[in-house]
């Protein structure tokens, strides 16, 4: 299976005039391209970065626990703007160690339960 993927970056989208630029030209035609081949066309986005909000949100932590381990270096942040947004990688990291570790402290509960001698 062939599968053709355009990537358009918010930069290039942003601030450009009403009316057909140079993205959407390519995009359309990539779009008529593929469907005259037959093809399924899929449209998604992708998220880039997320706020310290977001950040807090998805892992159960306070914004302000965030924002400090942001300061302290231990969750790395790019600045947009004046404001820290996490890069979504750095999110994924995140949320992946804090399974684990949840993971771990319920699997010594459960080994615990099935095979300690009382």
């Amino acid at each position: 299976m062939n599968t053709q993927v355009m990537t358009l970056a918010p930069d290039a989208l942003r601030d450009t005039p009403r009316g057909e630029s140079v993205w959407e030209k390519a995009l359309i035609e990539f779009i008529r391209r593929a469907s005259a081949e037959g093809k399924t066309i899929i449209v998604s986005t992708e998220v880039e970065t997320l706020t310290p909000e977001e950040v807090a949100r998805g892992l159960n932590l306070s914004r302000s626990t965030v924002s400090r381990r942001i300061a302290d270096g231990t969750i790395q942040s790019v600045k947009v703007g004046n404001r820290h947004h996490v890069p979504y990688p750095e999110y994924r990291r995140l949320w992946e160690e804090s399974m684990t570790k949840a993971a771990a402290a319920s699997m010594a509960d459960i080994e615990a339960e099935l095979f300690n001698d009382e």
